[in-house]
């Protein structure tokens, strides 16, 4: 009896080295791009053993990988490609076809008939799913692999990366839906909806980001991620008594500090004097290596408790050590303290402008009708302000600066106008016109993003 349980053991350590050994073969033929002899290899084993799971697992592997291999990157054009806060177009994925996918999927599911506690195998179909935009067998097969997962929190985090792969392209609002449905599934997770409000703050949709971060914290258990990347939200937003509030908890159940720093913080940005004896403490019982970017702010404040001057603030929010969510409140400062300088206005506006607050934004950049500047720093935010006014529908006011900036000698905030330009008259039916200018763009000797976009939009108009 104890010959035939070791040979039942050596049998089954051997099989599990053979199939170790068939992915590892298949997937060096893979690297090296040889389709046609992992396929031959695969086959080879597929007829001896007809139900071998790992090599139909890797035949749909190989399927999957050709066809990457010759599909060409997606061609649109996102909001962020158009932004005049980038300068260069963002590289695009590859869109799986479904001929493709019904191909993988046909192995894969063999596989799962055959073993179906493979969670691997159905991640995998997720992922097929997701690059091929195919959303209902996507939810449906979500549904079969949450059940399998058990409770792991990691693993619901794993699962948003299928509505990533939506977002990637360019499919915002199918991607937000699978969020959701992953937020459905783990109903207990906090986390969950924290990435969701991050998704639709990265967006600009700023009432569905506050909806969800709201939402975030009536749960029991939080997660410490999920409490700091929603603080910094809050404050990115100038809603400080939010973000306080939140650090006020985080650090409470965490033992932090981080509490104590951002009401120094904020007490500094509503210019009161106890702000640099909260940031004193603060610095003398904390680690700097575990609050580095908190000390860095500190210790620039403390610097100035004497005398906080413009010179000191444009060092803090120029600083690109500094976090944007801690500079809101060195804006916030500013513009109380310097009330007659435009300065810091129209920079805490082309802030807004870049976290697409619009509305926020618009205000302060009016501040630039009071401000006496170089033409070449008056363009920059000029510049910003223009966008503001594309993404707004203020057409006249847009029709008004375009004059102007459409001139400039600076060919990326000359072609941007013309760009939005032309994107204006293309609402109002202009087609010819807007033709027009976008041809002008493509013909332009100094080249910029512009340029490639007004190629692109050619080919979808003609």
């Amino acid at each position: 009896m104890k010959k035939l349980v070791v040979a039942f053991f050596l049998l089954l350590v051997t099989c599990h080295l053979l199939l170790a050994q068939v992915v590892a073969v298949a997937t060096d033929f893979i690297v090296a791009k040889n389709y046609s002899q992992a396929n031959c290899y695969l086959d080879s084993l597929l007829k001896k053993n007809a139900k071998c799971v790992d090599c139909l697992m890797m035949k749909g592997n190989v399927a999957l990988n050709c066809a990457l291999d010759s599909t060409l990157p997606m061609q649109f054009i996102s909001e962020a490609d158009e932004s005049v806060f980038n300068l260069k177009i963002t590289g695009k994925p590859k869109l799986l076809s479904k001929k493709t996918a019904y191909a993988v999927e046909n192995f894969w599911k063999k596989c799962l008939q055959i073993d179906s506690s493979r969670t691997d195998i159905r991640k995998g179909l997720c992922s097929v799913y997701a690059m091929a935009l195919m959303k209902d067998s996507l939810e449906k097969e979500m549904v079969r692999l949450r059940k399998m997962l058990g409770e792991d929190s990691e693993e619901a985090f794993r699962m948003c990366e299928y509505a990533r792969q939506f977002k990637e392209r360019n499919r915002f609002d199918e991607a937000m839906r699978l969020y959701q449905l992953v937020a459905k599934l783990y109903p207990e997770i906090a986390g969950i909806r924290c990435d969701i409000a991050s998704e639709y703050f990265y967006a600009g949709q700023l009432n569905e980001t506050l909806n969800w971060l709201d939402s975030c914290y009536h749960f029991k258990t939080v997660d410490e991620t999920s409490f700091l990347n929603g603080a910094f939200i809050y404050s990115e937003l100038g809603y400080f008594d939010n973000a306080q509030n939140v650090l006020n908890t985080y650090s409470h159940i965490y033992n932090r500090k981080m509490d104590e720093f951002y009401y120094g913080l904020y007490l500094f940005s509503d210019s009161s004097s106890k702000c640099f004896e909260t940031l004193k403490h603060f610095c003398a019982i904390q680690d700097s290596t575990a609050y580095s970017n908190e000390f860095l702010v500190a210790q620039k404040l403390l610097a100035a408790e004497d005398s906080f001057n413009l010179n000191i603030y444009n060092d803090c929010v120029s600083n690109p050590n500094i976090p944007d969510y801690y500079k809101t409140l060195i804006y916030a400062r500013a513009m109380k303290q310097f009330a007659g300088n435009c300065q810091p206005f129209i920079q805490y506006g082309w802030y807004q402008a870049q976290i697409k607050n619009y509305s926020a934004s618009i205000q302060f950049l009016e501040e630039m009708e009071r401000c006496e500047m170089q033409n070449e720093e008056q363009e920059y935010f000029q510049l910003a302000q223009l966008y503001v006014f594309y993404k707004t529908n203020a057409t006249e006011k847009f029709s008004a600066l375009a004059q102007k900036l459409g001139r400039s000698s600076n060919p990326f905030y000359a072609q941007a106008t013309n760009y939005f330009t032309a994107l204006l008259l293309l609402q109002k039916g202009e087609m010819r016109n807007a033709k027009n200018v976008l041809i002008g763009l493509t013909e332009e000797n100094s080249k910029t993003k512009y340029g490639e976009l007004a190629k692109e939009k050619l080919k979808i108009l003609n």
